[in-house]
């Protein structure tokens, strides 16, 4: 019989697939409305991105380190600030979306395939978060004046990787803590 916090995950993850998808059977319209909904909300945000202030930042911190990794991460700025930080608003606040849907599936999907050991897995999740994210953008081939894009898929796969890495940090933590107790009351 399964626990209860693991009839819990299933239905986290259920919820989470589902407003994922909902979202991509929108219309390109509805999904521009609450993209531009959430652009508002977070729009001092993206006029800080655009004021120049973190390339800056980024540019001095990359002066305290010797030449050859200075170079390279003045590249990676450089980077940073053609492809991603000058885009228009919108396009930020769309792909960042995606990212931290696929985050919280790919946390979850984790803690959902905990073995009974208390081991963690990292493939299986990482497979149901790509499979989701080719059903997300299948879904969107049928919903109006949207695509299917790669990149979308791509962005999806690292949320849900840094969401399955997220989740195998907190499990080491949390397993640390509980084998720190379990000595602690050995030695008592």
């Amino acid at each position: 019989m399964k626990s209860l916090s693991h009839k819990i995950l299933i239905v986290l993850v259920a919820f989470t697939l589902l407003f994922i998808w909902v979202n991509s059977m929108l219309p390109a319209d509805m999904s521009g409305q609450a993209s531009g909904w959430v652009q508002r909300l977070v729009q001092p945000v993206l006029d800080f991105i655009g004021s120049g202030r973190i390339q800056v930042a980024l540019q001095r911190a990359a002066d305290l380190f010797p030449e050859r990794i200075r170079q390279a991460l003045y590249r990676g700025i450089d980077f940073l600030d053609r492809v991603i930080l000058s885009r228009d608003p919108s396009f930020l606040v769309r792909k960042a979306a995606h990212l931290s849907e696929y985050m919280l599936l790919g946390f979850l999907l984790c803690l959902l395939f905990v073995r009974r050991d208390g081991r963690s897995r990292f493939f299986l999740p990482e497979l149901a978060c790509l499979t989701a994210a080719v059903v997300d953008e299948c879904i969107q081939l049928f919903s109006e004046g949207r695509a299917a894009q790669v990149r979308d898929v791509c962005i999806d796969l690292s949320g849900g990787t840094f969401g399955v890495l997220a989740a195998l940090i907190v499990l080491a933590v949390l397993r640390h803590f509980h084998h720190s107790s379990a000595d602690i009351g050995k030695n008592s």
